[in-house]
């Protein structure tokens, strides 16, 4: 598939970003929505049951993620051939993963001691099926770009699954409502993915070589990432109550959902643009620090910000029935931003044809990080203290990271350096004048919010312009938005010649 006449990859990576974020926060919108409501009519038991069981679930889930879609997407012209077998792959792992959640629940009860989990994890394995089944002709919606196909489909299924999970927890006010909320969600997906793209399966393995010979490094990748992001709930879910796993879990989706929310669709779209000039490795290595350069700002400014608005945020959206959860929001959200950051150079490793570095590097962060909660977890058994691991394994991983990245893609690792330290003096003056101003204003909330939000977000952008045209406007994010921001205000001011005439 060739990129339609006239298009650039810089392009692409911005509209089909533009599309992802929108999907993202059109989801993330419906999930604060949600989170607001459910925090009320359920416990952090409840939620405590469910994470317990998504753990599980997830862990056995994660062992079938083959990458046969990535796959897809990086093969230069896959016929219906390929398709066939990613199809039948996606549904025989589905099929045997379902069957070994169902089987294996049982034994989560020797470390989690909890059995009310054990019902919900074998209904969960109902999802493993229907993503099965999920329609793979709509990989195409990332191969031609066509992301709001994509922005579509994730919206639908949301709002469908929002539904029944509401409608389920304000009858039964059971942790049953959030489980058969996520069933739902999948089985929505997988419905209108036959609705939206005409691709019917047939059974086939004929291209299994080829599909596996890309995707065995990615499943090791994916079982990295998926233990780094869920091991400090294991360690709290074998010494801690149902409240206190709850408590942790929604304080890291809270900490982590504006920085994930913005920052994984861009890597997300990076995947087909890389694939349009991966035999270019200056072309590569370009868009890659490109793309990096915004990701340290969203990341910045997403991780300080919510760091610096926690306790309010929390309050207002939760309420007071989770007190405990505001003071691990800024420490996870700093380190959420810093392993953002970090598989920012997945797509990097894969289009150069290195899947093994990128597993290697995602080990070796799991293996940091397991020694850091390990530790915390024997002496302390304190949520906090697994916090500050997870925050301290961040800050000594991403370096080394980085480097191996710009050495895979041939360039200077200093080349970072100008990439970096606006955004990061920005956050510093954004956080110290939400600090200031949270001091000043009156005990409220939503008072609170309303101010210290836009003001912190105006201090970043004027802070992080202030500090580019100090640094003499150099090339990069700050200039592709400076320029976004003249054109923009030149097609308004020219709409408004024509129209003064008439007025």
């Amino acid at each position: 598939m060739s990129m339609p006449s006239g298009a650039t990859p810089g392009r692409h990576i911005l509209r089909g970003s533009a599309w992802m974020i929108g999907l993202r926060w059109s989801l993330r919108l419906t999930g604060i929505v949600s989170t607001a409501i459910l925090a009320r009519l359920l416990t952090p038991g409840d939620f405590g049951v469910v994470a317990l069981a998504m753990l599980f679930v997830g862990f056995v889930e994660i062992l079938g993620d083959t990458g046969e879609r990535l796959a897809l997407i990086r093969i230069p012209a896959p016929d219906r051939s390929y398709y066939d077998t990613a199809f039948s792959l996606q549904l025989l792992i589905g099929l045997v993963t379902a069957v070994a959640v169902f089987a294996l629940a049982p034994l989560s009860l020797h470390y989690f001691h909890e059995p009310r989990a054990v019902p919900v994890m074998r209904f969960l394995a109902l999802r493993a099926v229907l993503s099965g089944l999920e329609n793979i002709g709509t990989v195409d919606f990332r191969r031609d770009f066509r992301f709001q196909s994509a922005f579509a489909l994730g919206l639908r299924a949301k709002l469908i699954s929002l539904l029944a999970t509401l409608g389920l927890a304000l009858w039964t006010h059971s942790y049953w409502a959030l489980a058969i909320g996520i069933v739902v969600n999948q089985g929505a997906t997988t419905v209108f993915s036959y609705m939206m793209h005409p691709y019917r399966p047939r059974f086939s393995l004929a291209r299994r070589q080829e599909i596996y010979g890309f995707s065995l490094w990615t499943l090791l990748r994916s079982v990295g990432i998926y233990l780094t992001s869920q091991i400090d709930q294991f360690a709290i879910g074998g010494f801690a109550a149902t409240g206190m796993l709850g408590r942790y879990a929604v304080a890291m989706d809270v900490a982590t959902s504006p920085t994930s929310e913005i920052h994984e669709p861009v890597v997300g779209v990076l995947y087909p643009v890389f694939s349009k000039c991966q035999h270019d490795r200056s072309a590569v290595a370009a868009l890659f620090r490109r793309v990096f350069g915004w990701s340290v700002i969203i990341c910045a400014a997403t991780g300080a910000g919510l760091g610096a608005v926690a306790p309010d945020y929390c309050l207002l959206l939760l309420g007071p029935q989770w007190v405990g959860v505001a003071p691990l929001i800024p420490i996870l959200a700093v380190a959420a931003s810093l392993v953002c950051v970090g598989n920012a150079t997945d797509p990097l490793f894969d289009t150069l044809g290195m899947p093994r570095w990128s597993a290697t590097l995602q080990w070796m962060r799991l293996a940091v990080l397991a020694c850091g909660i390990a530790l915390a977890a024997i002496l302390w058994r304190d949520t906090a203290a697994i916090a500050w691991m997870r925050l301290a394994a961040g800050l000594f991983c991403a370096p080394a990271i980085l480097l191996a990245a710009a050495k895979a893609a041939g360039f200077d690792a200093r080349a970072y350096l100008p990439l970096v330290w606006r955004p990061i003096l920005s956050a510093l003056v954004m956080t110290g004048l939400v600090s200031v101003l949270h001091a000043l204003l009156p005990p409220s909330p939503l008072l609170r919010l309303a101010i210290e939000v836009p003001a912190g977000a105006s201090a970043y952008a004027a802070s992080l312009l202030l500090l580019w045209s100090i640094a003499k406007c150099p090339a990069g994010a700050e200039a592709e938005a400076f320029e976004m921001i003249r054109r923009q205000c030149g097609s308004l001011r020219a709409k408004w010649m024509v129209r003064a005439p008439s007025l």
